[in-house]
C-alpha cells in the first residue's frame, strides 16, 4: 500500500480535506466579489443566490475530483507465455471516472458556469434597461417618464384608519424613489374640488384614475390590505389611468400588525424595481419601519395629525395626536419634529419644543437622508439658533433635489427671520413654482410681497388661495393684509367671519379675538378691548399701562400683583424654559425699576441650565438696553440695542430705537426712527400698531413742534387725534392736548 494517500478516519484522503478548505475559502472570495459587483453595478438581487447555487453544485464535483485524482492509477495487466496481454478500448478509457473528473475539467466547468451567469445577467440588464420583453422596465418601455407623476389612491382595508395609515406609510416609502413623483395630497384635493367631489372621503382607484385622466397623470397606484387568518396580505398594483390596465403588481404577507410595515417596504421596492428604478437606489433606501415607526398604531396617529394640520387647519388636534404617536413610539423622529414645528409656529411651550427636537435629533439615524437634513435644520434653527447651519442643512436637501419645495420654503423663512424679505420672497416664489398645490407656499409669497410694500402683487398672490382648500391660518393672514392696505372694516369683518366659521376651534377663536382686541386698542378703547377678550391677564394689563397709558407707577403696581407669592407658585409649576421671568423683567425695566428687572433675570439664571442659558442670552440685548435706560444710561442702552440681532420685525426695532433716542435727547434720530416705524410696510402691522402707532404720531407731533416744523407737527397731531377720537376717558387729556396744539398751529399759520 505504499504510494497511496493515507486515509482519515472517515475514509476521505487527507488531501481532500485540504481541497475542501481551499474551495470554501475561494468560494468566500468569489461571493464577496459578486456581492460587491451587485451593489456597485446595480445588479438584481438574484445574482448572489445564483452564484451560491453554482458554488454548491461545484462542491461535490471538486470533492469527487480530489478523491479520484488523489488515488494512484491501476497498473496495466502483465502478459504471460500462455495468456496474451489484454488491452483497454479507447472508449472505455475516455469514459472512466479518472478521465472525466480531472482538475482541468473542473476548472473549465466552473469558469463556464460563471460565464453563463455573466451572460445571463448582462442579457437581463440589457433587456430591462431597453424595455425588451417581460423583464423590461416601464420607464425603458416608455410607459412612464422618469420622475413622472403618479397618483397614490387610498389603500382598502376593513379598518378605515388602518387603511389611511398604510396609505401614508406607502407614501413615505415611495417618497424615497428617484424614478417616480407622487402627486401631493393638496393637488389631489384641488382637483377633487374642481371635479365637484368630496375631499374628506377616501380616494378610491376609480376616482384616482379619473383624476389622472383629467390632469394628465398617466398612472395610479392602488392596493388592499386583507386579513388572512391571524395575519395580513398586502397587495399593490400600478394601473394605467386611461384604461385601468395593470402595468405592474406586487404582494407580500405579514404575520401580524407589527409586520405590516415590512410588507409595505417589500411591495414598494418590487414596484419601484418594476417601474425602472435602479437596484442600487432601491437598496439604498432604509426600511420603512426605520424611516417612520415600527408601530402601525403610532403611524395611524401620525397620519391623523397630518390630516388635522394640513386639511383641517386644526393645530390643537394635530398636537394632541402627535403627542399620542410619540408616546407609543418614543423613537418616532418625524413625529417629534412635526410636533416641535407646530409648537414653534404657534410660539408656545418652548420647553416642549426643545424636548421634541432633541428626541428627533437623537433618533435621526432612523430617517432617510433628506429627512435627516430636515431634522438637523430644525434642530439648528430652534435649539442652537444657528441660522447659517440651518440654511446649510436645507441647501443639502436641495443638492438631493433642486425642486424640494419644503427646503426652498424653509430657507426663505430663515431669511424672513433676519428681516431680509426680498430674499425670503425669492425662495418662497421658488417653492411655489416647485409645488403650486400647497397653500403655505402661496400664502408665504403673499406675505413677502406685503412686507415689501408691493400691495398689488401681494393681493394677486393671496387670490390664488381662493382656488385651494380653506385654511383659517392663511385666511387670518389675508385679514391682516386688509388692515395693511388701509381697510380696517374689511379686516374686522374677516376676523368676525373666521371666528364664526371656526367656532369649535379654540386656537382659531383665541387668535381672532386677539386681533379684534388689537383693533380696539388701536383706537385707545381699553375697556372694549378687555371686554372683547373676556378679560386679560395682569401681565397684559401691565403692558397696556406702560405702552398705551404711559403710567409707569400703575404698571409697576400691577406687575407686583403678578409677582405675589401665589402667582410665583404657579410659575414654579411650569417647565423651567416656559417660566416668564424675562417677560416680567422687561416690564419692570421699562417701568423704570432696574433692580426688580435684575432680580428676575437672576432668578431665571439660577434655574436654566448653562446650555439653554447661553441660547437665551443671545436675545437679551434688548432687555439689557431697557435696564440701562432705567439706570439713567441712554448711551449704554443704545449700544445694547445695536447688539440685538435683526429679526423678522424691523418695525419693532425701529420703534424701540425711537423711544431710546427720545430718552437720550436725540430728537432728529428719534424722528427718523419713528418715521421708519410708520413707513415700513408689513403684512402683520396690526399687533404692533395696536400698542404703539398712536403714541408714535403723538411723539412725532411733539418732536416736530419742538423743532419748529409746524406743518409736520400739525399733520401728526391730526393723525393722533383721529386714531384716539373715541379713546377711553383716561386717554382723553392727551387727545385734548394734541387737538388744542393742532388748532393753535392752524391759527398761527392762518
Amino acid at each position: 500500500m505504499t504510494g497511496l494517500n493515507r486515509l482519515s478516519r472517515d475514509g476521505l484522503p487527507r488531501s481532500s480535506w485540504r481541497v475542501l478548505a481551499v474551495y470554501i475559502g475561494a468560494s468566500w472570495v468569489v461571493l464577496q466579489v459578486v456581492d460587491l459587483l451587485k451593489d456597485n453595478m446595480g445588479l438584481p438581487d438574484w445574482v448572489f443566490p445564483f452564484a451560491v447555487v453554482l458554488l454548491l453544485i461545484g462542491l461535490p464535483v471538486v470533492l469527487v475530483t480530489a478523491m479520484i485524482q488523489g488515488r494512484p492509477a491501476a497498473p496495466a495487466s502483465e502478459a504471460t507465455d500462455s495468456t496474451p496481454a489484454q488491452t483497454t478500448s479507447p472508449t472505455d478509457n475516455e469514459l472512466s471516472p479518472r478521465r472525466l473528473f480531472t482538475w482541468r475539467n473542473a476548472l473549465i466547468g466552473g469558469a463556464a458556469a460563471f460565464v453563463l451567469l455573466t451572460v445571463f445577467t448582462t442579457g437581463f440588464m440589457f433587456m430591462r434597461n431597453r424595455g425588451i420583453g417581460p423583464v423590461g422596465s416601464l420607464v425603458a418601455r416608455g410607459v412612464l417618464d422618469e420622475r413622472g407623476k403618479v397618483i397614490l389612491a387610498d389603500f382598502e382595508a376593513s379598518d378605515p384608519e388602518i387603511a389611511r395609515a398604510v396609505t401614508e406609510a406607502f407614501r413615505v416609502d415611495l417618497a424615497q424613489s428617484t424614478i417616480v413623483t407622487l402627486v401631493e395630497p393638496a393637488s389631489i384635493e384641488d382637483a377633487l374640488q374642481r371635479m365637484g367631489r368630496p375631499t374628506d372621503e377616501p380616494l378610491d382607484e376609480q376616482t384616482a384614475r379619473e383624476l389622472g385622466v383629467r390632469d394628465g397623470v398617466p398612472a395610479v397606484i392602488a392596493g388592499e390590505l386583507s386579513s388572512v387568518g391571524g395575519g395580513f396580505v398586502l397587495s399593490a398594483r400600478l394601473v394605467d389611468s386611461d384604461d385601468g390596465a395593470v402595468l405592474a403588481s406586487a404582494r407580500a404577507s405579514a404575520r401580524d400588525s407589527s409586520s405590516v410595515l415590512d410588507a409595505i417596504d417589500i411591495v414598494s421596492s418590487k414596484l419601484r424595481e418594476r417601474i425602472g428604478e435602479s437596484y442600487t437606489s432601491v437598496r439604498a433606501s432604509p426600511p420603512l419601519a426605520h424611516v417612520t415607526t415600527s408601530s402601525l398604531e403610532a403611524l395611524r396617529k401620525y397620519t391623523q395629525a397630518q390630516d388635522a394640520r394640513n386639511k383641517e387647519g386644526n393645530l390643537d388636534a394635530a398636537i394632541a395626536l402627535l403627542e399620542e404617536a410619540v408616546a407609543i413610539d418614543t423613537a418616532f423622529a418625524l413625529a417629534h419634529r412635526d410636533l416641535a414645528t407646530i409648537l414653534s409656529n404657534q410660539r408656545r411651550n418652548w420647553d416642549r419644543q426643545i424636548q421634541a427636537l432633541e428626541s428627533a435629533y437623537r433618533h435621526r439615524d432612523r430617517l432617510t437622508v433628506r429627512e435627516r437634513y430636515l431634522v438637523e435644520a430644525s434642530y439648528s434653527q430652534d435649539v442652537l439658533d444657528d441660522r447659517a447651519r440651518t440654511i446649510q442643512a436645507y441647501e443639502s436637501m436641495l443638492r438631493l433635489d433642486p425642486d424640494d419645495a419644503q427646503a426652498l420654503n424653509n430657507i426663505g423663512f430663515n431669511y424672513w427671520r433676519q428681516g431680509d424679505f426680498e430674499r425670503a420672497g425669492e425662495y418662497y416664489r421658488s417653492a411655489r413654482a416647485a409645488d403650486p398645490s400647497a397653500s403655505i407656499y402661496a400664502a408665504n409669497v403673499g406675505a413677502a410681497w406685503g412686507n415689501l410694500g408691493e400691495l398689488e402683487k401681494a393681493d394677486s398672490a393671496y387670490a390664488v388661495l381662493d382656488d385651494m382648500p380653506r385654511s383659517p391660518i392663511y385666511e387670518g393672514w389675508r385679514a391682516l393684509f386688509e388692515y395693511e392696505r388701509g381697510d380696517e372694516e374689511a379686516a374686522r369683518a374677516k376676523f368676525n367671519a373666521l371666528s364664526e366659521e371656526y367656532a369649535s376651534r379654540s386656537s382659531v377663536v383665541e387668535w381672532t379675538m386677539r386681533q379684534l382686541r388689537n383693533l380696539e386698542l388701536l383706537h385707545g378703547r381699553l375697556r372694549a378691548a378687555e371686554a372683547q377678550s373676556d378679560g386679560v391677564s395682569d401681565r397684559r394689563r401691565a403692558e397696556w399701562l406702560l405702552s398705551i397709558v404711559r403710567d409707569t407707577t400703575e404698571a409697576l403696581s400691577v406687575l407686583e400683583l403678578v409677582l405675589e407669592d401665589e402667582s410665583l407658585e404657579q410659575f414654579e409649576k411650569m417647565p423651567v424654559l416656559n417660566r416668564p421671568w424675562i417677560e416680567l423683567a422687561s416690564l419692570a425695566a421699562r417701568a423704570r425699576n432696574p433692580d426688580r428687572a435684575k432680580e428676575l433675570v437672576a432668578r431665571r439664571d439660577s434655574e436654566v441650565s448653562p446650555r439653554y442659558l447661553e441660547i437665551q442670552r443671545r436675545h437679551e440685548h434688548e432687555l439689557a438696553a431697557w435696564i440701562a435706560l432705567a439706570e439713567g444710561d441712554p448711551d449704554r442702552a443704545l449700544a445694547e440695542m445695536r447688539r440685538q440681532p435683526a429679526d423678522g420685525c424691523p418695525r419693532c426695532r425701529a420703534a424701540d430705537f425711537a423711544r431710546l433716542f427720545e430718552a437720550a435727547g436725540q430728537p432728529d434720530s428719534a424722528i427718523a426712527r419713528h418715521r421708519e416705524y410708520i413707513e415700513t410696510p408689513s403684512n402683520f402691522n396690526l399687533g404692533l400698531d395696536a400698542i404703539y402707532l398712536a403714541s408714535a404720531h403723538e411723539s412725532l407731533g411733539q418732536l416736530y413742534d419742538a423743532r419748529g416744523d409746524l406743518e409736520n407737527a400739525a399733520l401728526h397731531y391730526a393723525q393722533f387725534v383721529e386714531l384716539w377720537e373715541d379713546a377711553d376717558p383716561v386717554l382723553q387729556p392727551r387727545v385734548e392736548a394734541a387737538r388744542a396744539r393742532m388748532q393753535a398751529i392752524v391759527r398761527e399759520r392762518g
